[in-house]
């Protein structure tokens, strides 16, 4: 479950805590990852003045692309949790909750009408969030080639890649000369 019922907690005091489990899937996170993806893990939620604040981990697995190669792969990524929610209606009166303007409150971090936090949006923006720095499909990774753009994982060129510095060229001149 990834949608929690948070009505008892906000009745609560402060301080008050509750432990909830996240199991379920993830839609849309890029474009690898369109289809459903498993999560799991845990929310523990605090009551405070302004609404809850949950911390937890979640792990799931993800479609990602090698910085070297860009050939996908999967990689297992854990996401550190730590949000706070704002409640915008009273739990015991039922009437709104002015939130007080030029607060930058974003919808995905607000508790709705029936007092429900949905953490799925903000789990996927998690998820993007670890993407970013996607890493290596494995540790010797040797990339595409810059000149034919053939995977040096799985077959070799004979392209000469080995640069040289314009400001070096002519010392590289006199090098080939001395051969």
């Amino acid at each position: 479950m990834l949608a929690f019922n948070v009505a008892q907690l906000l009745k609560e005091g402060i301080g008050a805590t509750r432990h909830y489990s996240l199991s379920g899937s993830l839609y849309d996170i890029d474009e690898q990852n369109a289809g459903p993806v498993p999560i799991e893990g845990f929310l523990d939620v605090v009551r405070i003045p302004k609404g809850l604040l949950a911390q937890g981990k979640a792990m799931l697995t993800l479609n990602a692309m090698c910085r070297r190669c860009l050939a996908v792969y999967e990689r297992d990524v854990e996401l550190d949790i730590e949000e706070e929610y704002v409640a915008t209606v009273d739990v015991v009166t039922g009437y709104r909750i002015d939130l007080t303007e030029g607060e930058d409150d974003e919808p995905e971090l607000l508790i709705n009408d029936h007092h429900v936090v949905d953490t799925r949006e903000v789990l996927r923006q998690y998820a993007v969030a670890a993407l970013v720095d996607a890493g290596l499909c494995r540790i010797d990774c040797r990339g595409i080639c810059p000149i034919c753009g053939v995977d040096l994982n799985s077959e070799s060129c004979n392209c000469h890649t080995a640069s040289v510095d314009p400001r070096l060229a002519s010392l590289a001149g006199l090098l080939e000369e001395m051969d």
